[in-house]
């Protein structure tokens, strides 16, 4: 597979760092895929935390209402 040159227009091997006809500097893909994932795992993490009920909460009891004749 080959690539084509920013600069002149050259047909540039994938693997090539610079283009042989000009000598440009030829940047790489980044690769989005592995990105995507990972920001994935991070954000369900995340809201696996902010959505788990804290263990106070869980467990509080309601107070007994107060009579008036207590008071």
């Amino acid at each position: 597979m080959s690539g084509e040159c920013k600069s002149c227009g050259a047909q540039v091997s994938n693997d090539a760092k610079t283009c042989p006809s000009c000598g440009a500097s030829l940047t790489a893909k980044t690769k989005l895929l592995p990105l995507a994932a990972f920001m994935l795992i991070v954000i369900l993490i995340i809201q696996s935390y902010i959505s788990k009920p804290d263990d106070a909460e869980r467990d509080a009891k309601p107070a007994a209402p107060v009579s008036s004749a207590a008071q």
